[in-house]
């Protein structure tokens, strides 16, 4: 389980290959549960400047910690539907944008291998046998 959280940081730098569903939403749903543990905490503190202080920092250190890992699995999340990681671009774009993203984060990649690499779904029963 915290394979998930760890995997994607390891791979920070790295934008060759493909990233399964599960691999996104398990790293996704980590960091959501960081930022609303991080919120309860800070809500927990009492009202003026340094409760204001201290989520900024918090939200500070979050986008510091966690804006690469995320880019890179989002693109490596990409390149599983047989697309370049520029179409994240896409995502900017007024209204239409962020429901090309979602899709493009639920939908089911390419079966099979594709330009970016072999299937993430397939199993390699020889390495599997190994490992």
């Amino acid at each position: 389980m915290l394979t998930s959280l760890i995997q994607p940081i390891r791979r920070s730098f790295d934008l060759r290959g493909r990233a399964r569903r599960t691999e996104y939403w398990a790293f996704i749903l980590w960091q959501i549960g960081f930022l609303a543990a991080a919120l309860n905490l800070a809500s927990l503190l009492p009202e003026g400047s340094l409760r204001e202080n201290i989520v900024l920092a918090v939200f500070g250190l979050y986008v510091l910690a966690f804006a690469v890992p995320t880019l890179a699995l989002q693109v490596r999340r990409v390149h599983d539907h047989n697309t370049s990681g520029w179409m994240l671009t896409v995502m900017f774009l007024p209204y239409l944008g962020v429901g090309w993203m979602l899709w493009l984060m639920l939908a089911a990649g390419t079966p099979g291998p594709n330009r970016y690499g072999s299937d993430p779904r397939a199993i390699d029963y020889e390495a599997a046998l190994f490992d």
